[in-house]
């Protein structure tokens, strides 16, 4: 199981906390260090406005809302994604084939 966040990131740590006290065993990855590669694994399950966090603090200051993600195209986004990785929702959990973004790990508890 990969897990990817920020540290010091108050979802995170409680996504942590939920998994280890299952005795859940995963390798945690940098979100900040993603790639073109693992961004396409995600987007052949989730869409970008599933991706990106619009109320987060890197999403207000890009400008970022709902309705601007739906109006980019997908090459926008892509860069914008990973030119500020930290307008990603988190974490993201890679688990048997499956991509579980934010609160969507309590599904695997």
């Amino acid at each position: 199981m990969k897990f990817y966040g920020i540290k010091n990131c108050n979802s995170v740590k409680k996504a942590i906390d939920a998994l280890t006290q299952k005795g859940i065993v995963f390798d945690f990855m940098d979100i900040k260090k993603i790639n073109q590669d693992i961004l396409y694994t995600w987007l052949k399950q989730k869409s970008f406005e599933e991706l990106i966090n619009t109320a987060g603090l890197t999403s207000k200051k890009l400008g970022l809302n709902k309705e601007k993600v739906k109006n980019l195209n997908e090459k926008e986004l892509e860069k914008i994604v990973l030119e500020n990785p930290s307008c990603i929702k988190r974490p993201i959990i890679e688990y048997e084939q499956n991509i579980y973004i934010g609160k969507e790990y309590e599904k695997m508890l």
